[in-house]
């Protein structure tokens, strides 16, 4: 009896033992807000303003799991898997997948961390320093329709590195497989860059490419980048150009602390190679390709001002869109220790194969209040004007009707967990 006793004793130290050299942890934010729309288009047309109940306007909602164990010598297991859902229906996020925010696993040390699953690229490190790191997916848009990744994209099937931290610097490389059968280059995604922080200042810069490929391509938001090269070639069609680029994107910012205000700004590229005209078109070197004669049909009474072409003509990501870039400028400003003032301004200027350029402005004002260290209130009011093209809107799910100009209201509550 008392040799089982010791025994249970001895077992249970372990056990205490192994416990307290691992962890694991559940987490997770959660993102109402009551928003107003003007300008909503409905088959082309604008139908009116719309109230609605947005979720993750300023932070996404997401449940996460995390985990860390000590393997001993200065090297740890980690893992995350974390799900994005939509508050005000309930529904799974990132097109239904369930972990759908990232799903890791790794090891890290002295040498680094190594995470290889569903992950993000060092390019939402970077955007997180500007406007994305106060206003979230209030920018998303305007942002090339997130093309340039700085309010997160995620890579699937990849494997990301990143360095430790020297004396504020760490750099970071991603390679996603592409796993086409017989072709190793289609669909696959390559990232690097790096972030610096020391004391007031804050700079980072980083590239990502993504290749042509099928439902395995490893860049989730190879559809919106490839949209164009897809629309052209037909989808029967995107074999033959499977692992062509069809997506190169950089980005570089800085932030700076001036007492109680911070002031940021960054600038974007993104090229689309194989965006170009339609053959007939093309062939057609008197034929008026423009925004302008596409928009503004002779009658009216027949197409809508506005109404989006099924070919996707003068649009971000669209048929004959070649590259776009974006600046954005903004000021975070404390006012106490639970008020602080955001504001932002972002000019995107769109190229389109033979034709003018067009361009977007975007202008959010916005105020935050910190209940407490869990739990905050927003309102942000964001105006959106476009120009030689087809606006992007304001959320994914709604377009602009007849009018060059929308804008957006919330006010919302965010806990995290």
């Amino acid at each position: 009896m008392k040799k089982s006793i010791l025994a249970l004793a001895v077992l249970a130290a372990f056990g205490g033992a192994a416990h307290a050299q691992s962890s694991v942890t559940i987490y997770g934010a959660v993102d109402a807000s009551l928003s107003y729309t003007n300008k909503i288009s409905t088959g082309g047309k604008d139908t009116g303003g719309q109230m609605a109940l947005d979720s993750g306007l300023m932070k996404g909602s997401r449940l996460g799991v995390k985990g860390v164990e000590d393997l001993g010598g200065g090297i740890k297991a980690l893992f995350t898997i974390e799900n994005g859902f939509n508050l005000d229906t309930g529904e799974a996020g990132q097109k239904g997948v369930l972990w759908g925010r990232q799903a890791t696993v790794g090891l890290s040390g002295n040498f680094g961390t190594i995470l290889a699953g569903r992950q993000k690229d060092v390019l939402d490190d970077v955007g997180s320093i500007t406007s994305p790191g106060d206003f979230g997916g209030v920018v998303s848009r305007v942002h090339s329709l997130n093309l340039d990744r700085t309010n997160g994209e995620r890579v699937n099937n990849s494997i990301r590195y990143n360095t430790p931290n020297f004396n504020g610097f760490t750099g970071s490389v991603i390679y996603g497989f592409g796993e086409e059968p017989g072709s190793t280059g289609a669909g696959q995604s390559f990232g690097l860059g790096g972030t610096y922080a020391n004391g007031p200042l804050n700079i980072g810069l980083g590239y990502f490419q993504s290749k042509m490929g099928g439902k395995s391509a490893s860049d989730v938001n190879g559809a919106a980048a490839c949209n164009g090269a897809v629309m052209a070639m037909g989808k029967d069609k995107i074999g033959d150009k499977a692992g062509d680029t069809c997506l190169k994107t950089w980005t570089l910012a800085a932030a700076y602390q001036f007492g109680p205000a911070r002031v940021y700004g960054s600038y974007s590229r993104v090229k689309l190679p194989l965006a170009k005209v339609p053959s007939e078109i093309a062939d057609n070197p008197k034929h008026n390709y423009s925004f302008a004669a596409l928009a503004h049909p002779k009658d009216r009474r027949d197409t809508p001002l506005y109404s989006m072409p099924s070919d996707g003509d003068f649009v971000i990501g669209g048929y004959n869109n070649e590259s776009s870039s974006t600046l954005d400028f903004g000021v975070h400003y404390q006012v106490s220790p639970a008020l602080s003032l955001i504001s932002s301004l972002q000019y995107t200027r769109a190229k389109f194969a033979r034709s003018a350029d067009g361009r977007l402005l975007q202008v959010n004002l916005g105020a935050k209040y910190e209940l407490s260290k869990r739990t905050s209130t927003y309102a942000v009011v964001r105006n959106l004007r476009s120009s030689d093209m087809y606006s992007v809107g304001l959320a994914s799910d709604r377009v602009p009707g007849s009018d060059r100009s929308q804008t957006g209201i919330n006010a919302g509550l965010i806990h995290s967990f």
